[in-house]
């Protein structure tokens, strides 16, 4: 395969160890600092930077690699940061301290995330990219289940998982990021053009009214749905007291769920009118929300989880399908930036009104009715802005 054969199988090393860090780690983030003892506004803060950093940043990371042409050494050193940060937030135990650390370490990982796709689409040669694409994403999945299920059955012998869970997070990442030593950026991509301006940008979306109609209905969403998750995590911890094990199905559950409709049902999702899929399967994450309130239930979230993960499969499709239709060839990079950096800003403000909710309500009506009445809000909202996703089809 010769030197292009060399760099693929960087990527296919890299995409495994580093799905084996995640999922050693993301499933049981919050909850730890639930288990710490955060408090409400805490976790909803730690939600918040984590979806800023997921969404709203990578825009930005994505635009600063293009004009400087480096892929690399961003990718290595942020993964580096990011893992040996697993260090000293393994050695504190006062909530604000951990989630001080969880949120530079989530800001130092985006940085990789939008320059790794990019990578991948100036190494891989374009005859074989869906393939590697596939593969890079099927192992990817398959090495995060593995260490999620992997952590939950040795928890049950008394090894302490959350602590295993994020040593192992930092060993792999730390592989991850040595796997890139050595290896060489490909040639400088095509330097962005100087007439692509923020007032530019700002006009040209402005114009498109069916795109700035996806936009606000799709945000409005978004703020609804993030007000959840801080309420999920606390559910979890301190009403339903699921165990340690409990927590990693349910993660391992959800994911395992959507790998196999991607696969069997995938047909079947795009057959269906995009903007219809994505109204119905929004408008079915609202069954999580009501779950979490009305059956605070370790087998009703089990159930809750699979058809979430399920609607989420459906979600990514039907934006995919949505967006390529709304958008021309040469605008939608631009245009999927301004999404995702718009759903980053409105996830982050959900997940800070959702915790500062709780705490508010908490104060006069206890904990199990301010999370019911927060969650409820949050049913409300994804159920009416998922399913006003069909007026854009008008």
């Amino acid at each position: 395969m010769g030197v292009g054969g060399g760099q693929i199988r960087r990527l296919y090393a890299r995409s495994v160890l580093s799905s084996l860090a995640s999922g050693a780690s993301q499933p049981f983030i919050a909850v730890y600092a639930a288990v710490l003892g955060a408090s409400s506004i805490q976790i909803g803060f730690l939600h918040a930077v984590n979806n800023l950093a997921a969404n709203g940043l990578q825009p930005l990371w994505g635009f600063l690699s293009d004009k400087r042409g480096a892929r690399v050494r961003p990718i290595l050193y942020s993964t580096l940061v990011s893992s040996l940060l697993w260090i000293p937030i393994l050695l504190v135990n006062e909530p604000a301290a951990y989630i001080s650390l969880v949120g530079v370490q989530f800001i130092v990982a985006s940085v990789s995330a939008p320059i790794y796709t990019a990578l991948i689409a100036e190494v891989v040669p374009l005859a074989i990219r869906p393939l590697v694409t596939a593969t890079v994403n099927f192992w990817g999945q398959v090495g995060s289940f593995a260490s999620t299920l992997s952590l939950g059955v040795v928890s049950l012998v008394g090894i302490p998982g959350y602590q295993l869970g994020f040593a192992l997070a930092a060993v792999a990442g730390i592989l991850s990021a040595l796997v890139f030593w050595g290896m060489k950026d490909p040639p400088k991509p095509k330097v962005m053009s100087g007439e692509l301006t923020v007032t530019y940008v700002i006009q040209h979306i402005v114009s498109s009214r069916q795109f700035l109609r996806f936009v606000i209905i799709s945000n409005i969403y978004g703020f609804y749905m993030s007000i959840a998750w801080p309420c999920f995590t606390l559910t979890m911890t301190r009403v339903a007291n699921l165990s340690f094990f409990q927590i990693a199905l349910l993660s391992v559950v959800s994911g395992i769920a959507g790998l196999l409709f991607s696969s069997i049902g995938r047909s079947l999702f795009e057959s269906l009118v995009d903007v219809r899929l994505l109204a119905y399967c929004r408008a079915a994450l609202a069954s999580l929300a009501a779950v979490y309130a009305f059956l605070p239930y370790f087998e009703a979230f089990l159930m809750a989880n699979i058809v979430a993960g399920i609607a989420n499969v459906g979600i990514s499709i039907s934006l995919l399908l949505y967006i390529t239709r709304i958008t021309s060839v040469e605008d939608r990079g631009t245009f999927t930036a301004v999404y995702n950096l718009l759903q980053g800003l409105s996830f982050f403000f959900g997940s800070l009104v959702g915790g500062q909710l709780v705490q508010q309500l908490e104060q006069s009506l206890g904990l199990e009715a301010a999370l019911r009445i927060t969650l409820t809000i949050s049913f409300i909202g994804r159920l009416i802005f998922g399913l006003l996703h069909n007026q854009l089809t008008k």
